[in-house]
């Protein structure tokens, strides 16, 4: 079961699987990326991966997620304080002991929204983030045929392991003239391109990619690509695409939506990484499963 951007939107999350009928000892998940930041519960989400060995790919929001960590829990090399002559009223304290001048509205890798997300970031959880890889090559699926996961995007004709990271995870157009990844949705959609380039290779060199990243593009699925953003943390909608193997040489698929809160107006975007609990899918009283929150 493949599910696009959550960002952090928990109760969707569960609301997903329950619609999806999802069975943790019979169902594979795989999350294209973007799982935590702008939603409310990026603990809950990121633990609850971990808890059902879910797989994941690494989207930007993660890649600027982990920088921020890494350079907060880097070693700092002490810095002599200033001798009197050096004191200037410009300096946080002068005269006095060295004071980072680092606020909070400022920090290398990553800005303040990562920065605050980084502070409650437990070591398991960081270590699940880290191993999420830039490509998830899954292999040959029956009826679907070799399949790679990724956040944003692939160029057609290159090797996966010549392939951008950084285009990896955030493209959405191709430069023609160069075949350079692009951030701009001016341009020629690389999906156009990748559909365009499998359908003339033979019928087992082609490739289908999964993938999340563009919201405003939406649920856009192709015969050789599949687009799952649809936009959830900003009151769209939270999809996944399930693949259902049938025989060795058959699977069935579907696509299943569930609506979303909008959390763009939510007090303290992108905080509480701590604040949030987790709340595991349980069995309700009629036998399904169902989201252990009360207000959703």
């Amino acid at each position: 079961m493949f599910i696009g951007d959550v960002h952090g939107c928990y109760d969707e999350l569960v609301n997903l699987l329950a619609e999806a009928k999802y069975n943790n000892e019979t169902d594979q998940l795989i999350f294209t990326g973007d799982l935590i930041a702008k939603g409310p519960a990026s603990a809950a989400v990121v633990d609850f991966a971990i808890q059902q060995h879910a797989s994941c790919v690494r989207g930007n929001h993660e890649d600027r997620i982990m920088l921020a960590y890494r350079d907060r829990n880097s070693q700092v090399v002490a810095t002599p304080s200033p001798t009197p002559d050096e004191s200037t009223s410009t300096l946080p304290n002068p005269g006095g002991p060295f004071v980072d001048s680092l606020d909070d509205e400022s920090f290398s890798h990553g800005d303040y929204i990562d920065r605050e997300l980084t502070k409650g970031l437990t070591t398991e959880q960081a270590s699940y983030l880290a191993s999420c890889p830039v490509i998830l090559d899954i292999g040959r699926i029956p009826g679907i045929g070799h399949t790679i996961a990724v956040h944003a995007g692939l160029i057609p004709g290159v090797d996966l392991d010549n392939q951008d990271p950084m285009g990896i995870m955030s493209m959405k157009t191709v430069d023609l003239a160069t075949h350079v990844p692009s951030r701009d949705p001016k341009g020629t959609p690389w999906f156009k391109l990748w559909n365009a380039y499998q359908s003339v290779q033979s019928q087992r060199d082609r490739s289908t990619v999964i993938y999340g990243h563009d919201a405003k593009q939406g649920l856009a699925m192709h015969q050789y690509t599949k687009g799952l953003d649809t936009g959830c943390v900003e009151g769209g909608k939270l999809t996944a695409w399930v693949v259902t193997i049938e025989t060795s040489k058959k699977s069935s698929q579907k696509t299943l939506s569930v609506k979303c809160r909008d959390y763009r107006g939510l007090k303290g975007k992108g905080k509480g990484w701590e604040e949030l609990p987790y709340w595991p899918i349980k069995e309700d009283e009629h036998g399904g499963k169902g989201s252990g929150r009360s207000d959703s």
